[in-house]
């Protein structure tokens, strides 16, 4: 009886390849390791350690930091907090968690928006935008990240985009408005007389779900302002939810219009990216999951690693699945010079050495040509 032949990497290249060959529609979902690509700092590491300094004073936090001294992750050690969270402890934890988050975004704004630094999904975005079709060209991008390394990137590289803001130096949530925006008249000619047409721009609709470092609340309104990111004026607070049990309450209520145009493009969708995303928030991707579970939608994840739990959870959804991930070196930590990727119909993971599949640009490049 013969063997069965190896499956290689021509043979997953296809594979995925043949995915992107159906013309879907897909929607994008960048997690924290999409920033943490430019800076580790942008971690979740990182924020747990800024929080203990600015926080130590704060009653709260020392139910916090116990949990953290006994093994729990920051996102464990605040779930369930929230029930006994002050509303000045909560605004604190906010504006520590966005000062610090912008703090670190500033470094690498000017590079990112002058092109001297390059974002590692501006060339997958690039790549499906010069996909999409004429009739409705948009890019539908969710994000968990409060940065804007996503916006600096589309700058840099002229990629229009617009979050469901509008305004000038501040901005409110007004999706149509931003939807007629993004629309370019072109005049043409029908014998002697000429006929003005509205097209649809190429544009990428970015979804923050968990806020974002230059939103902030005043009165009960929503306010998108750049120029506030780092500091805002006193009477303005931050908005964007901090980790743990508090997520879900902030992206429930003050992102609801963001959560709902979000929710719109999930379900519109033929597909489905998600990357640098670790599957902690279920409010974010159960929609996809069940999306994919109950169509059969296509799901490629890429990311660093993956709890084996979730891997398992999640080729269980669907046969479209595919999960590359780091793969994992004999002292048991990640080696991102090689890629471990689960594909549909292979029970077993398959090994690339020398190869950084999991990383979005390293993909775009081998399977989209990007």
């Amino acid at each position: 009886m013969n063997a069965k032949p190896s499956i290689d990497k021509k043979a997953i290249c296809n594979g995925l390849l043949d995915l992107f060959k159906q013309h879907r529609r897909w929607v994008f979902f960048f997690g924290t390791g999409t920033s943490c690509d430019v800076d580790p700092s942008f971690g979740m590491a990182a924020l747990q350690e800024q929080l203990g300094k600015e926080l130590g004073e704060v009653p709260e936090w020392r139910r916090v930091d116990e949990a953290l001294r006994a093994g729990k992750t920051l996102e464990q050690a605040l779930d369930g907090t929230d029930a006994g969270l002050s509303p000045e402890a909560k605004l604190k934890f906010r504006q520590v968690t966005g000062d610090y988050v912008a703090s670190v975004d500033r470094r690498y704004r000017d590079e990112l928006l002058s092109g001297s630094r390059k974002w590692v999904g501006t060339n997958l975005l690039l790549t499906l935008l010069g996909r999409l079709p004429p009739a409705n060209p948009r890019l539908s991008v969710i994000t968990s990240n409060y940065d804007m390394l996503i916006e600096y990137a589309c700058s840099a590289r002229r990629i229009r985009w617009t979050t469901g803001f509008v305004g000038e130096l501040t901005r409110t949530w007004n999706w149509d408005a931003a939807q007629d925006s993004l629309l370019q008249s072109r005049v043409t000619r029908n014998g002697t007389r000429g006929m003005t047409e509205l097209n649809r721009v190429p544009r990428v609709e970015l979804f923050k779900v968990h806020g974002s470092i230059n939103r902030f609340m005043r009165g009960g309104e929503q306010i998108e302002c750049d120029l506030w990111s780092e500091a805002a004026p006193s009477d303005f607070e931050r908005d964007l939810a901090i980790p743990g049990g508090l997520k879900y309450q902030q992206h429930a209520e003050s992102n609801a219009d963001t959560t709902y145009r979000a929710r719109q493009a999930i379900e519109g969708a033929q597909g489905y990216l998600m990357i640098g995303y670790g599957f902690n928030d279920r409010h974010l991707h159960d929609r996809i999951v069940e999306q994919v579970r109950q169509y059969d939608r296509p799901l490629i994840v890429m990311t660093q690693k993956l709890d084996v739990a979730a891997i398992k959870k999640l080729r269980q959804t669907g046969d479209k699945v595919w999960i590359l991930l780091a793969a994992t070196a004999p002292d048991g930590h990640c080696d991102p010079s090689r890629t471990k990727v689960y594909m549909p119909g292979c029970q077993k993971p398959v090994d690339l050495n020398n190869e950084q599949l999991w990383k979005c640009d390293v993909f775009t490049e081998c399977i989209l040509g990007g």
